[in-house]
């Protein structure tokens, strides 16, 4: 009994071996499948994207063949808890939700279409300068291939949604003065932009509001900053209803008692930024790039809408119902008829150890993208985080499942051959 015993232990012993020498890797080639040896890691970044040089508008550029695509795992699954949007009165229930979407059938991209474009502009450095030499070659080049003017509407209201929500990291005040600059040149007066965001202090922090008890007022480069946490901005008629339980119940009611809240609303709602909504003829997406423990990747779909409505601390500690809410929200008809496009600069970006800052695990690269896709930005967020945890040995991120929930309610895609890229300056 004892000599089979042992006959056993070493054949599994030898089994254990031969897996352990067997390599692996979890990177995917083009057709999804994983290759390459144990431990070996592509060299990524956007200058592996093959472009060929600038066509005429009758002749788009080619579709961009080979978006950097860092390691990645699946979407996780998702719970069947979802929310409602309540527009003017009007109740959509969202339809539950098993699993995270299949891929939606999609043709060849439209060159007429703002989403299948991707901008990319190389920077010498981060100064005001440059940055402003970036947001006027991109919204030029914007103009001429889309043949769409930025230019006043009849509400002469433009919103600009910053993201300051982590101290130490936030949109960066350079690209913010660029933009208002390039919506001067336009037509716009400073006074009928507005830059918006959730938190006072972090407003402060980050430089778009004057330091506490400061006689100056409201104000960043003479554009008035409009503040979510005040509630003045909010209405309970404009609201996403879930009946996922608040998890800050009691610093939400601080909040509301310091600011003297005037509009209504309970656990269930989380209300919508009606500025974005209703007053403007257009609005920008500031974002930067964050990780969020539970919901991964934090950029362009997560700043307009977490980041832009009152109790939503739930859904970013619940990843299936967080997933869900993100592309609902974000997909708010509303919303999406004023939001023009978003601008990522990639001058600090957070891999890991959020949801506070760390400047350890921060990455930065001299590149300002401009796209109306923020599913594209978001994947090109969550890849370069990939490659920068593989290159420390940190876990990777799952994909986040709200890019595929995005994808379904038509925010964008982010298959890589439905993509033009244009390199900015020639």
């Amino acid at each position: 009994m004892k000599r089979v015993l042992g006959l056993v232990f070493a054949l599994a012993l030898l089994a254990a071996s031969a897996t352990a020498q067997t390599p692996t890797s979890a990177y995917p080639t083009d057709d999804g499948r994983a290759s390459g040896p144990s431990g070996s890691r592509p060299q990524l970044g956007p200058q592996e994207i093959p472009v060929g040089p600038a066509t005429p508008q009758a002749q788009p550029p080619s579709p961009l063949e080979n978006l950097p695509m860092g390691p990645e795992a699946k979407p996780s699954q998702l719970g069947n808890t979802t929310g409602n949007t309540t527009r003017g009165g009007n109740t959509t229930a969202a339809p539950n939700v098993l699993a995270p979407p299949p891929p939606k059938p999609l043709g060849p991209p439209d060159p007429k279409d703002p989403r299948s474009w991707l901008w990319e502009y190389r920077v010498q450095d981060f100064s005001d300068q440059q940055y402003q030499a970036a947001v006027d070659g991109l919204f030029a080049d914007y103009e001429r291939r889309l043949g769409r003017k930025i230019a006043p509407g009849p509400k002469r209201s433009v919103g600009l949604k910053v993201m300051t929500d982590r101290v130490g990291l936030s949109t960066p005040p350079g690209l913010v003065r660029a933009v208002i600059n390039a919506l001067v040149a336009r037509g716009y007066k400073p006074e009928e932009l507005f830059i918006i965001d959730q938190n006072e202090s972090r407003l402060r922090a980050a430089g778009f509001l004057p330091p506490l008890g400061s006689d100056a007022p409201e104000t960043f480069a003479g554009v008035p900053v409009l503040v979510l946490n005040r509630g003045k901005y909010y209405s309970s008629v404009w609201r996403y209803d879930s009946p996922l339980p608040a998890s800050d119940s009691l610093a939400q009611r601080r909040v509301r008692a310091n600011y003297e809240w005037k509009v209504q609303t309970n656990d269930r709602w989380s209300l919508l930024p009606v500025p974005l909504l209703l007053s403007v003829d257009f609005w920008i997406n500031l974002p930067v790039g964050e990780d969020f423990p539970d919901l991964g990747v934090g950029g362009s779909l997560i700043n307009a809408s977490l980041l832009a409505g009152s109790n939503t601390q739930r859904f970013f500690d619940n990843p299936q119902t967080g997933a869900v809410a993100v592309a609902e929200i974000a997909a708010i008809p509303e919303l999406v008829r004023g939001w023009i496009f978003t601008i990522l600069s990639l001058q600090q970006y957070q891999f890991i150890g959020g949801p506070l800052y760390n400047s350890l695990y921060t990455g930065s690269e001299p590149t300002v993208l401009l796209s109306a896709n923020p599913v594209i930005l978001d994947y090109l967020l969550f890849d370069r985080m990939n490659t920068a945890r593989a290159g420390q040995n940190f876990p990777l991120l799952d994909r986040p499942a709200f890019l595929d929930y995005a994808t379904q309610m038509d925010l964008g895609d982010y298959q890589k051959n439905r993509i033009f890229l244009v390199r900015l300056p020639k």
